[in-house]
């Protein structure tokens, strides 16, 4: 049963979503890439103790110093993937560069990895990326991202919508009655969408 979950910033819904997966994670690969082009990303590290204290083994993966090898490698075994925020077309420029997309994507829907993330991450899972080529749909301006194509993993039927409480409520409504709400879903920083199977609900995730 595919396991998915979903966050815009805050982790609070992490620890039950992990407890919640039919075989306890005890390897999990953590992407930080989306926020290599960024000053700090403070929230990398707090995922990372976050995994640890969970009682995992935690393995870095940065896509952007990677190859379809280091991604095979990487991924073997390891029972939990979390990417991490940032810059989505970045991201997804290696995601696609590396082959991450085609060995992930069977392995979540399939039920063989958890998948988590948060923000660009939470973006990855959706069908398509295009609404991050729009002027101001940019979580942070300046996206460096050259995807070959704006097609995300396909885990999920629709885009998640991070930091609506950050002053992207009014843009983010405006894409869902363009669009409808199958296609597109707003979330707070204290909220995070949790995936089990077909089904999905909204979490308090402070």
């Amino acid at each position: 049963m595919r396991k998915v979950f979903l966050g815009s910033a805050g982790l609070g819904a992490l620890p039950p979503w992990l407890a919640s997966l039919p075989l306890t994670a005890r390897h999990a690969v953590l992407v930080p890439t989306a926020a290599n082009p960024l000053p700090a990303a403070p929230w990398v590290e707090a995922a990372d103790s976050l995994l640890r204290g969970e009682g995992m083994v935690v393995e870095r993966l940065d896509l952007e110093r990677a190859g379809a090898a280091d991604v095979e490698r990487a991924l073997r075994g390891a029972d939990l993937v979390f990417v991490a925020g940032g810059y989505p077309l970045f991201l997804l420029e290696h995601v696609q560069r590396t082959g991450f997309d085609r060995v992930v994507a069977p392995a979540v829907r399939e039920g063989r990895l958890g998948y988590a993330d948060v923000s660009a991450g939470a973006a990855l899972a959706a069908p398509d990326l295009g609404y991050y080529r729009e002027a101001d749909a940019a979580i942070d301006p300046g996206d460096p991202g050259a995807p070959e194509s704006t097609r995300g993993l396909g885990l999920v039927p629709f885009l998640v919508l991070a930091h609506r409480n950050r002053g992207r409520a009014e843009r983010h409504d405006r894409q869902v009655a363009r669009h409808g709400e199958q296609a597109y879903l707003s979330i707070n920083d204290d909220q995070a969408v949790v995936v089990h199977g077909g089904t999905w609900k909204v979490r308090a995730s402070p």
